[in-house]
């Protein structure tokens, strides 16, 4: 890394900071001095991150784990590991996915699939409540330390993962035939395959910024 790249991330990291809590405080402010709605310094952070993590941390996310995706199927291809076992996600450079055209159905589902899950990251981590309930869940069906990360691991991860994964297959399922009947040419192929890695990268990343939401409502039901 360079000094002028550090530099730069730096600026931005306290350029960020600088912006949330600003944003914190004006925000507990006019709640609480304009509205007859009461909120607490904790749910105004909360509500802040989420926010951020959902408009976002959200896109960074996919968009990286897009890259990585279509860097393992290419070079998977290509035979440099064997299927299913890849390397460490970064451990290696990457080259930016393919551009192809996309057909305004696809459009259609792309802009359909960020809506749904910017909505439902918000309606799920934003309020503080649900932080609360969430936890007090974990706790009561958890034993220990141990049992309680294991479960959360359960609840916020492999369940949404999993949800996620059973409503992106349908969606591929008739690419995957067409694909396998030899129906599509070559830069049809391309297309639909771009398109798996899209969706099944969104999912991964969808999943991560959930749970990068729960870590920080955690961290301020616990230390605020």
């Amino acid at each position: 890394m360079t000094l002028l790249r550090a530099l730069a991330i730096i600026a931005l990291s306290i350029g960020v900071t600088a912006v949330i809590l600003l944003g914190w405080i004006g925000l507990v402010f006019v709640v609480d001095t304009y509205t007859p709605v009461a909120m607490t310094a904790e749910a105004a952070l909360n509500l802040i991150l989420v926010v951020l993590l959902a408009l976002i941390g959200l896109p960074i996310f996919h968009t990286a784990l897009y890259r990585w995706f279509w860097h393992v199927r290419r070079r998977t291809a290509q035979g440099a590991f064997p299927v299913g076992q890849p390397p460490a996600f970064g451990s290696e450079q990457t080259a930016p996915p393919p551009r192809t055209v996309k057909t305004a159905g696809q459009r259609g589902l792309y802009a359909l699939v960020y809506v749904v899950g910017v909505v439902s990251l918000i309606a799920a981590y934003a309020p503080l409540g649900h932080q609360e309930a969430l936890n007090a869940f974990l706790g009561r069906f958890s034993a220990g330390r141990a049992s309680f990360t294991s479960l959360a691991q359960l609840v916020v991860i492999f369940l949404p993962m999993a949800a996620s994964f059973a409503i992106i297959a349908p969606l591929l399922e008739r690419d995957r035939r067409r694909m396998a009947a030899g129906l599509a040419d070559e830069a049809e192929v391309l297309r639909l395959q771009t398109k798996q890695e899209w969706l099944f990268a969104f999912a991964a990343a969808f999943v991560m910024t959930g749970f990068t939401a729960f870590l920080a409502g955690n961290m301020i039901l616990n230390f605020l």
